[in-house]
């Protein structure tokens, strides 16, 4: 597990790419005060992710905003909306709802158009928008430091926003459910959002599609017990169908 001044410094590069575009690997090793062998090391993690590409001793971020959350949304896009309708069904109506950023809690998002008497908070731009335009659903987005690849809001206000309220349940989205290291997901400042939504909420609901099983990302977010349901798509293997069974975690399978 990587440790914090790692994570630190990998927002950074991140943050970097973000502001410029690209940049050579010799301005990261000046701007950071580092070695240019902790920048690779850094940059070897944050290409096993696809969050950076290399080229000619230059760094460039993969593809952002909208352009990136669309690519994410089209793999297993079939998969993502039946759990997300099946995800939906088990929102009632006056509820408080918390719905973390994702491609999968998008289509839960959308699954919920024309529901009415429905009280929702967001930390996601485009979740936010899409539900604005829904007269039954009253939409909260939590403030915060706006991130155009993923149009994600995280950081000490999001965290203060979150915390002042409790939910009847949360939805949120994972990257890796693997049954040694529990959930993770792919930024640690997401991980500490996504934590906050979980410890508020009453009912504990992950969305996740079949390849997301078996997998390990970069941030850990909490063990699989402490999830009351996972939605899915496919049925896991039998050592994870035991294990959930065994933490009291309802699995679901979406049709």
């Amino acid at each position: 597990m990587a440790n914090s001044k790692t994570l630190q410094r990998q927002e950074m590069i991140l943050q970097a790419l973000r502001q410029n575009g690209s940049v050579s690997i010799r301005e990261l090793t000046d701007n950071l005060n580092v070695s240019s062998w902790t920048i690779r090391r850094a940059l070897l993690e944050l290409e096993k992710m696809h969050q950076v590409r290399r080229t000619h001793g230059r760094v460039e971020i993969m593809e952002a905003g909208a352009a990136q959350l669309e690519f994410n949304a089209q793999q297993n896009s079939d998969a993502k909306g039946a759990i997300g309708r099946m995800t939906a069904r088990l929102l009632k109506s006056d509820q408080f709802i918390a719905l973390g950023a994702g491609t999968t809690t998008t289509q839960v998002a959308l699954a919920l158009r024309g529901r009415t008497k429905l009280s929702i908070m967001t930390n996601a731009l485009n979740i936010a928008l899409e539900l604005s335009r829904e007269p039954g659903i009253r939409v909260t987005c939590a403030g915060g430091e706006v991130h155009g690849d993923y149009f994600t809001l995280t950081g000490p206000l999001t965290e203060r926003t979150l915390s002042t309220h409790y939910y009847d349940v949360a939805v949120v989205g994972v990257s890796g459910i693997d049954i040694s290291a529990g959930l993770t997901v792919n930024s640690h400042l997401n991980s500490v959002i996504i934590d906050v939504m979980l410890k508020h909420a009453n009912k504990k609901i992950v969305v996740a599609d079949s390849s997301k099983f078996g997998v390990i990302s970069y941030a850990y977010l909490a063990p699989l017990g402490s999830i009351d349901v996972i939605v899915t798509e496919r049925m896991p293997d039998r050592a994870f169908q035991e294990h959930l069974r065994a933490v009291s975690t309802e699995l679901i399978i979406a049709p």
